[in-house]
């Protein structure tokens, strides 16, 4: 009976998405690659502080990362990490810790295993670029990195012309009908035709659509000197939000509320 061939060998970017004990001194770890997606790693004796993974496979740091695996196998070795970019500060800092706990989210459900995810891992390498810069709001960076994964997905909402029909938006002052599941905002006939149909409908201010038209349009480097009026952002994070767990068809676990804590007696 012959021997089994050594399993293939691959090397790439990597960026930890979740990570799990894996018996007394191992590490379980779920990452995004350009080139193979999202994919499971055993990093073997990662927790011992003689092991060359010791304090490598943390969150929002980008690594190289080495690994064998065969075809079909669910869980990859890994043989070899460093880390090429640290973002140690975003765990000292709890809004940006939470906004790039929320990438990290994004990340995995949306990432493919086993597929070319370039565009996800410059979108989720950009995001954490821009919290750990420090220079913009991480509120800001949340919505911009929310219609930017949209945006990559072939999914951004209609803000400018009408989902339905295409027709140009009316500016014109009072609410603007919107529908997630419509695909963003509406001409005043197509929503009338909603409403018909018994579709709900939300009703946003116009400059709502504008803010997050905006956001949409921002280059990293436009978004470093944006600021916000911090009511209004809320809003615009608020229906973004909404528009893009719709179409995710999930609830983000990583922005539900925190719980209160209860004062001790």
């Amino acid at each position: 009976m012959s021997a089994r061939a050594p399993a293939p060998r691959f090397a790439q970017p990597a960026l930890v998405l979740r990570r799990f004990p894996f018996g007394e001194s191992s590490l379980v770890v779920h990452v995004l690659t350009p080139e193979a997606g999202r994919l499971a790693l055993l990093a073997k004796g990662a927790y011992r502080t003689s092991s060359a993974f010791f304090a490598v496979f943390d969150l929002f740091d980008t690594l190289e990362v080495r690994w064998s695996a065969h075809r079909g196998q669910e869980l990859g070795l890994a043989t070899r990490a460093s880390v090429r970019t640290r973002r140690a500060g975003l765990s000292g800092d709890l809004a940006r810790y939470r906004v790039a706990l929320g990438l990290l989210e994004l990340a995995h459900l949306t990432g493919r295993e086993g597929h070319e995810e370039r565009a996800l891992f410059r979108w989720l390498e950009g995001g954490l670029d821009l919290l750990a810069d420090g220079r913009t709001a991480p509120e800001v960076v949340a919505v911009a990195a929310d219609l930017a994964l949209l945006r990559t997905n072939g999914l951004e909402p209609a803000l400018s012309a009408c989902a339905s029909c295409g027709a140009a938006a009316e500016e014109r002052a009072g609410p603007v009908p919107f529908s997630a599941a419509l695909g963003g905002r509406l001409c005043a006939a197509c929503a009338a035709a909603a409403r018909a149909r018994g579709q709900a409908l939300e009703s946003l201010p116009l400059n709502l659509m504008r803010v997050a038209a905006s956001l949409m349009a921002a280059t990293p480097a436009m978004l470093l000197h944006t600021t916000i009026e911090p009511m209004l952002l809320e809003r615009v994070r608020g229906f973004v939000a909404r528009f893009l767990e719709y179409h995710l068809e999930t609830r983000l676990r990583s922005r539900r509320a925190a719980p209160v804590a209860s004062r001790p007696r």
